[in-house]
């Protein structure tokens, strides 16, 4: 008897949703719905912003002053504390691969780590990136080794995968 009961309460809530899908489909065609049309144009390539995945992680964002000198930051954590970083790269190369320029940058780097403990990094980066040519995403691989001043005199060191949307 509970399984009749269960088996017709199934049918009826199938049947219901599927009647009620096809009144909200003939209401949409009755009204004018308007379009949101997004625009993928770049502006100057000058701003992007998005996230970091790696040592540390976080919320990404740099500005290009020129074709030669990109000023970023980060604000995120280091698995332990809260980090808020930033670096000023200067692009050494662009590496053409069949067309596709992969700019090649270099430069210092800099992270305060507050937490139980301050600590402050410095480090040499190099980041290597690709920004695509029909919609404006950029990728980046960055890597960094240099010395922690503050808490112990020791190495430091940083890796992150990024992408950022270009504004």
């Amino acid at each position: 008897m509970i399984k009749k009961i269960l088996m017709l309460s199934m049918l009826s809530i199938i049947i219901s949703s599927s009647l009620s899908a096809q009144e909200r489909t003939s209401l949409r065609e009755d009204r004018d719905i308007k379009t949101i049309k997004l625009d993928n144009k770049r502006g100057d390539d000058k701003f992007k912003a998005g996230v970091s995945f790696g040592y540390p992680f976080g919320v990404t964002a740099g500005y290009s002053f020129s074709n030669f000198f990109e000023l970023n930051g980060l604000i995120g954590s280091n698995y332990h504390d809260f980090t808020v970083g930033g670096s000023a790269l200067f692009t050494v190369a662009d590496i053409d691969i069949s067309g596709e320029k992969f700019p090649l940058s270099i430069g210092p780097a800099f992270y305060n780590h507050f937490g139980k403990d301050y600590k402050f990094d410095t480090l040499a980066t190099v980041r290597l990136e690709y920004s695509f040519k029909e919609v404006p995403v950029n990728l980046f691989v960055e890597a960094g080794a240099g010395i922690r001043l503050v808490e112990f005199a020791g190495p430091a060191g940083s890796f992150a995968l990024g992408a950022r949307y270009i504004f």
